[in-house]
């Protein structure tokens, strides 16, 4: 986690990385770049503050039997997890949590299969979100370039800003509100 100024919104922003997960009750304005990873954004509609995690990989394929927060955290299955435990711990009501998920971009095409890891990515949020009964109200997934968002916890408002992988792409300053 880093925090760093940001001119184009005129305050702190708080950057997580892979395996990172971040909530808070405060006006805060939390930001990630994901390619192939997921990140989802959590909210408490009468609350009015959320949180965002970024994970590599849906599962974790058990090699290690000893792993850090940091580390469960880049695998889907705990990643939303801890995100959920964070959000009751700081006080959300579990009932009136709503997400928005973001990534799983395809950014080297390998297999030309559809079980690519973006692929598997997108499908375990959007599962794992519906088993927790927790409403998706908002998504940008899939295709071929990266996502940089900036989540705004008082609002849940979203920037994001698709980056530049090619000369075809949307100029870099271009920003999609959410």
């Amino acid at each position: 986690m880093n925090t760093h100024y940001n001119t184009k919104f005129g305050r702190e922003i708080i950057t997580i990385y892979p395996g990172e997960t971040y909530t808070s009750q405060e006006d805060e304005i939390i930001s990630t770049v994901i390619g192939s990873c997921i990140s989802i954004a959590l909210y408490d509609r009468k609350k009015c503050f959320g949180g965002l995690n970024h994970f590599m990989l849906a599962r974790d394929c058990g090699t290690k039997t000893s792993v850090s927060r940091q580390e469960k955290g880049c695998f889907g299955e705990y990643a939303v997890k801890q995100l959920i435990e964070d959000m009751i711990a700081n006080g959300a009501d579990y009932n009136n949590l709503v997400a928005k998920v973001f990534g799983g971009s395809t950014l080297l095409n390998l297999s030309g299969s559809g079980n690519q890891v973006s692929n598997v990515n997108i499908q375990f949020a959007f599962e794992c979100l519906e088993n927790e009964k927790i409403p998706v109200i908002s998504s940008d997934t899939g295709g071929s370039e990266p996502r940089k968002i900036f989540f705004e916890t008082k609002t849940a408002k979203i920037w994001l800003k698709r980056l530049q992988t090619s000369p075809d792409s949307l100029p870099a300053d271009q920003y999609r509100f959410l």
